[in-house]
């Protein structure tokens, strides 16, 4: 697996100056492993992570109680291995610089690889493991943090789980479709540490959360591309360690200089528009039929600072029927022409995978309809066992050229008919291992960043959006509209207190966040939604096609026009 470093920045590594001169070490004493380097030391006891500290061993990050396992593996019907038969521990040191830890049972082998990076000073933990037993789906490597500790990761785009409030709950979330970034932080008294991955080979991954009253413990997964039937092995995906003065920000910055760099984002903006950046107000899930909102928009907010998301009403089909058919009516075209003039941004609404059934294109590729995972099931939207009337949509693989020649064809073309150089596309956060996992050599996420690069190569100059972003996804989009994490139904308390800026931190300078939910001023919950976006640093953003929204505004609506104004100066 190709991994790519940066070197060490001495800002970053605020403990280094402290012990500058000291060579990492690792000792082994019986099933004792203790890996120092300038900045941070981990001790295990057998797999178990039993300490984590800062190099001058003031502030301990690890929980008092270790994992009853260390290392564990996780199988397609739900169950983990926990204890085997006869278990057995060794540890070994193999070189000055690492050592390995082995638990072997009857039906299981597995082993962690540790090291101490001398020139980041990282401690780099490699996860692996072997099952007699077929149906492995993945192998975790499990930490407990303390008690004190706050948790913060970029999940669902930003959560922070505090010892004192126990939602959410226990969790496991997948790379890169909810855990956006491959990357952990934990503050405590000052200080931060950060457990992350440099694997830019797009393998799976999941982080599991579990929490016990004020402590939460997280278990690192690695999970081969699927499928996953007959499999009896997985791990390689390298995890490093280290330790900051300071907050989250510490380490988060040198994770976004580190994508900055691994991806050459700067080459990548070369080619977006001006008006890219000066965006200051997003309007999501507008209607062709709202020609009077603009109206009313253009006099309280400049056109040229707003981006509209356009989904209703422009086609000749109704929302989601259809695919990919995406032919404007008349009345599309009439608002994307008044919307232009007035110098909106407008960005049509179509989406990356989904193919609505009855379209004839359906029986060319139906194929190559993803599976789940664990139970080989096609997936779609409204697929069985549910079946609606208004819809039903299959999500087609996209690694398949076919698709892929086909997506691209068809929005260019209505591109050029609404005169429009933007387009938003759906469902691109939606990038999970599948029984069919992999489709012309690619796995569903590298498919969805190669028809964006696809994109790219025959369009330079043309502005994508997405719905959900991750580090894989951002690459090439400007704009992307933000969940909520559980935010499916009504919001309340809780929403605002766990929501963390983390992910928007992270997409800074590349790719602006937009809200999706929860930002109609008839909302219910309009005002937690607002102030939920405000915590995770989004865009200010209206769900609206009213203009009586605009012409008699309620105070989070002022709240919403007030930040995008002085984002505007």
């Amino acid at each position: 697996m190709r991994t790519t470093y940066l070197p060490v920045c001495p800002l970053l590594m605020a403990w280094v100056p402290a012990v500058l001169g000291a060579e990492p070490t690792v000792l082994v004493d019986g099933d004792k492993l203790t890996v120092r380097t300038a900045t941070v030391e981990a001790v295990f006891n057998g797999m178990a992570v039993v300490s984590l500290t800062s190099a001058d061993a003031k502030v301990q990050f690890a929980g008092p109680e270790p994992p009853a396992h260390g290392v564990d593996l996780f199988y397609l019907n739900g169950n983990n291995l926990g204890q085997d038969k006869h278990q057995r521990v060794s540890v070994r040191q193999v070189s000055p610089l690492a050592a390995r830890i082995v638990v072997e049972g009857d039906d299981s082998r597995r082993s962690l690889l540790v090291s101490a990076d001398p020139d980041t000073h990282d401690i780099c933990v490699t996860p692996d493991g072997l099952s007699n037993r077929r149906g492995l789906r993945s192998v975790g490597w499990q930490v407990p943090f303390a008690a004190e500790s706050t948790v913060i990761l970029p999940v669902v785009n930003g959560l922070q789980l505090k010892p004192d409030q126990p939602w959410p709950g226990n969790g496991r979330f997948l790379w890169p479709y909810q855990w956006c970034a491959q990357l952990a932080v934990v503050e405590r008294d000052g200080a931060s540490l950060m457990i992350h991955c440099q694997d830019t080979q797009m393998q799976f991954k999941a982080i599991r959360v579990t929490r016990n009253g004020p402590k939460t413990e997280l278990c690192f997964e690695s999970e081969p591309t699927g499928p996953l039937w007959d499999n009896r092995t997985a791990g390689g995906t390298e995890w490093r360690i280290n330790a900051y003065k300071g907050d989250w920000k510490v380490p988060a910055v040198r994770y976004r200089d580190w994508l900055s760099k691994t991806y050459d984002l700067a080459e990548k903006r070369k080619h977006r528009p001006a008006w890219v950046d000066k965006i200051s107000l997003a309007v999501c899930w507008a209607d062709a039929g709202s020609e009077a909102f603009l109206n009313a928009l253009a006099e309280i907010h400049p056109p040229e600072q707003t981006l509209i998301h356009l989904s209703g009403n422009w086609r000749t089909d109704k929302y989601d029927v259809n695919y990919p058919d995406y032919t404007p009516n008349d009345k599309g075209l009439g608002y994307m022409t008044k919307a232009r003039k007035m110098g909106f941004h407008v960005m049509p609404h179509f989406n990356y995978f989904a193919i609505w059934m009855k379209h004839p294109f359906f029986q060319e590729v139906r194929d190559f309809q993803l599976r789940s995972l664990d139970q080989n099931n096609p997936e779609g939207w409204y697929w069985p066992p549910q079946t609606y009337d208004y819809t039903r949509m299959a999500y087609i693989h996209p690694g398949l050229g076919l698709w892929r020649d086909k997506l691209v064809d068809v929005l260019l073309e209505t591109c050029g008919k609404m005169e429009t150089d933007t387009a938003f596309i759906d469902q691109t956060l939606c990038t999970w291992n599948t029984d069919n996992g992999q489709v012309q050599g690619m796995n569903t996420i590298e498919g969805m960043w190669q028809l964006q690069e696809e994109f790219a190569a025959v369009r330079p100059g043309l502005v994508l959006a997405g719905e959900g972003l991750n580090e894989i996804s951002f690459q090439r989009q400007c704009f992307a509209q933000a969940h909520i994490h559980d935010g499916w139904g009504d919001l309340d308390a809780k929403h605002p207190q766990v929501v963390h800026p983390i992910g928007s931190f992270l997409w800074t300078g590349h790719t602006r966040l937009i809200g999706y939910y929860h930002l109609n001023p008839d909302n219910k919950d309009f005002d937690l939604g607002v102030e939920v976006y405000e915590r995770m640093g989004v865009l200010p953003t209206i769900v609206s096609g009213n203009p009586k929204h605009l012409k008699e505004m309620s105070a989070g609506t002022k709240r919403i026009f007030e930040r995008a104004r002085k984002r505007g100066n």
